[in-house]
């Protein structure tokens, strides 16, 4: 049994014996029907209970509990003056080297160099050089020989290797050079052959005459 009904009971009781003790100093009066006044006594403290629970403050509703975070993992620091570790690095073989067969010649420096300003019939001295990055070795037969434009020096056309020249040597051919009377620009072509008569390599100078 709850608080609520024994509050309810106590009420009852307490109502009939005040009622019997009235009723033995007053008159008698009308009989009232039982089951009445235990109603009316009943809603009476049901009001006075509601007026009681209006008053009191209202309970606090619980808060709700935060839930902590996981805590991560700290974040690794990397110290600057660390070694790096080494990384395995793959062997490979040696590097193949191309190897040239037969008559063979690079072109390496001419001076001067194209685009050169002359005055009207000024001598100068021309060369060219090349490296022999054949397999052979040029001897006195190979040669310089002009092809088209204009001649540096009168009618001089071809100029020989002075010497042996072994695979990877230079070799430089001087020219001696006048240029022009007339004004304007100018070209001369040269091919670079060897004992033969065949072609090695070609070589061209562009000048201009004010």
């Amino acid at each position: 049994m709850n608080n609520k009904k024994m509050t309810i009971i106590a009420a009852v009781l307490l109502a009939s014996v005040i009622f019997s003790a009235c009723g033995a100093a007053a008159p008698a009066e009308p009989t009232q029907d039982p089951n009445a006044v235990f109603t009316q006594v009943a809603e009476t403290v049901m009001v006075s209970m509601t007026q009681t629970a209006e008053a009191m403050p209202p309970t606090p509703m619980p808060q709700p509990t935060a839930t902590a975070r996981p805590t991560l993992p700290p974040v690794p620091t990397v110290d600057p003056l660390a070694t790096p570790e080494a990384i395995p690095t793959s062997a490979f073989g040696p590097t193949a080297t191309i190897q040239k067969y037969g008559d063979s010649a690079r072109y390496n420096t001419q001076n001067p160099g194209d685009g050169k300003v002359f005055k009207r019939g000024e001598e100068f001295q021309f060369n060219v050089c090349f490296t022999n990055d054949g397999a052979t070795t040029w001897d006195e037969s190979y040669y310089l020989e002009y092809n088209s434009g204009y001649r540096l020096w009168n009618n001089q056309t071809v100029f020989y290797v002075g010497e042996a020249i072994e695979p990877g040597g230079k070799w430089c051919f001087f020219s001696p050079g006048v240029a022009p009377i007339d004004p304007g620009s100018y070209t001369t072509r040269w091919y670079m052959k060897n004992g033969d008569g065949k072609f090695m390599h070609e070589v061209y100078f562009t000048y201009s005459v004010q």
